[in-house]
């Protein structure tokens, strides 16, 4: 099976490992060295690399960018509604929602409602169902490979401490495990406090549920097997 090449996002070079575990910012040798050196910096807006004299590129385009008419100032963020000076999404939308493909539902040209945040689903399975990414159709291809019934994004509803109907939607659940399993595959500090918050929600409801990494990808066979082996699949009724 083929595993997902783990690259340097500054130049595309093999990312660095230590004993076989990569680095998690995926850094290559000469980058890693640099970024050590304290030569070059994450932006902890945009999770970009750059040179430790220079200004982030993500600021420069936010400096760049114009109203698009004399009535502008007006304008309010097309995903949020919030403010935004002028410019069709506010700050916070931006850095949120700058790097991702998202589907958003507009009603009567005066509100939105996001139907998909997290990027568009691009990769088919083998079971003909389209997943996020490589990894996430590995896992679901494993599952097809060996009858295990499985669905992808299932709901589930939950009150956030507002007292607000909210959903969560994890990777996968294993119906016939009673078992969720979520892949983790990115560092950034925002995606890892959203699966923290929701695996708390998991843990509040008593949900079974395990955590996927990308190391894990590498060997799927195995991990899979070393994972199911902890939980007993419940016996099908029979007329």
């Amino acid at each position: 099976m083929k595993e997902e090449k783990l690259v340097c996002p500054i130049c595309g070079e093999p990312t660095l490992v230590y004993f076989g575990n990569p680095r998690k910012d995926r850094l290559c040798a000469k980058h890693g060295q640099m970024a050590k050196n304290g030569e070059i910096k994450q932006c902890p807006d945009c999770e970009e690399w750059h040179n430790v004299n220079e200004e982030c590129k993500c600021k420069k385009a936010i400096q760049k960018a114009k109203p698009t008419d004399t009535n502008s100032d007006d304008l309010t963020c097309i995903i949020c509604g919030e403010p935004s000076n002028g410019k069709h999404f506010c700050r916070s939308c931006y850095f949120k929602y700058k790097e991702r493909s998202i589907d958003i539902r507009i009603t009567n040209c005066n509100s939105t409602q996001i139907l998909d945040e997290f990027g568009s689903k691009t990769k088919r399975a083998k079971d003909g169902r389209y997943v996020r990414s490589l990894s996430e159709k590995i896992i679901i291809d494993y599952f097809f490979d060996h009858y295990i019934r499985v669905v992808y994004e299932k709901t589930i509803p939950y009150k956030n401490e507002k007292g607000e109907d909210k959903e969560l939607h994890p990777d996968f659940y294993l119906t016939d495990y009673d078992l969720y399993i979520e892949f983790n595959g990115l560092t950034n500090k925002e995606y890892l406090k959203m699966k923290n918050y929701a695996n708390k929600i998991y843990k509040d409801k008593g949900l079974k549920v395990e955590i996927l990494e990308s190391n894990d990808i590498n060997d799927i066979d195995t991990t899979m097997e070393k994972l199911l082996s902890k939980y007993p699949k419940k016996q099908i009724e029979t007329p």
